[in-house]
This record gives C-alpha cells, structure tokens and sequence, in this order.
C-alpha cells in the first residue's frame, strides 16, 4: 500500500486539502526541466529517465514522484512505499520548490511527524470507521 502526498503552491491559509475553495487552482511550480533540476538537488541519485515520473530510493523506502507531462508543472503527487523514512526527503523537495505537501489521506499538510495510513481494516470492523478505505 502506498502512502499519497499531494503537493502544490496552496494559500497560505490553508491548512487542510478540504479547506481549498472550489475554485482554486494551483500556480504553476515550475517548468517541469526546472522541477527535476531541483529535485535532483535534494535527491541527486534519483531516477530520471522518464522526466514525468521519478523515483527516488532510499533506506526503507521507495518514492515515485509525479510531475504530470505538460511543460509546466502545476502540482507533484508523491507516491511512498514504506515508512517513515521518506518523510525527510519529501518535505526537503517541497521546501525547495516552495509547495505545500498534504498527506491525502488525512488532508493535513505533512509535517515531520506525519505517519503513513493504517493498512485496510480487519473483515469484521465496518469500513465506514476509516474514510480512506470507503469507495465512492
């Protein structure tokens, strides 16, 4: 299971994904050469044969990083495998290209002592308890 992280140049009074207004959208971060410049700064063994998407390898875990394919970047998704561990590197990233991470899961911005989502819940505990795990 992947841990998801959503990050864009949000206002910054925002501190939870549910309190973007309906009618935001993200300034552009970067032109997306740019982008991976200073991705590579903070993670200079990071894979970027495919400059849309990322990877990057670390003790523990795993972090594939979206940029999408337009010229322009607008928004990254981080896709974390693993724990903890890749906390650091994300939020390194996002301070250096100014964005605001948020843990999609819980909504909150991502801190230092964010922890990545439980694993699905047991057969017999309804899934309405963990809103992640609901299907729309």
């Amino acid at each position: 299971m992947t841990w998801d992280v959503h990050a864009m140049r949000a206002p910054r009074q925002v501190q939870r994904l549910e309190d973007l207004p309906d009618t935001h959208r993200p300034r552009v971060v970067g032109q997306a050469d740019s982008v991976v410049a200073t991705i590579l700064e903070a993670a200079p063994d990071a894979d970027v044969s495919d400059p849309s998407w990322l990877v990057l390898k670390g003790p523990g875990h795993t972090i594939e990083i979206s940029l999408g394919k337009g010229a322009q970047v607008h928004s990254l998704t981080f896709y974390i495998d693993g724990g903890t561990s890749a906390v650091p590197v994300v939020l390194d990233v996002c301070g250096r290209l100014a964005v605001t991470p948020f843990d999609t899961e819980s909504g909150e911005i991502l801190t230092a002592t964010s922890q990545p989502p439980a694993g699905p819940p047991p057969d017999d505990e309804p899934t309405e308890k963990r809103r992640w795990w609901k299907r729309d």
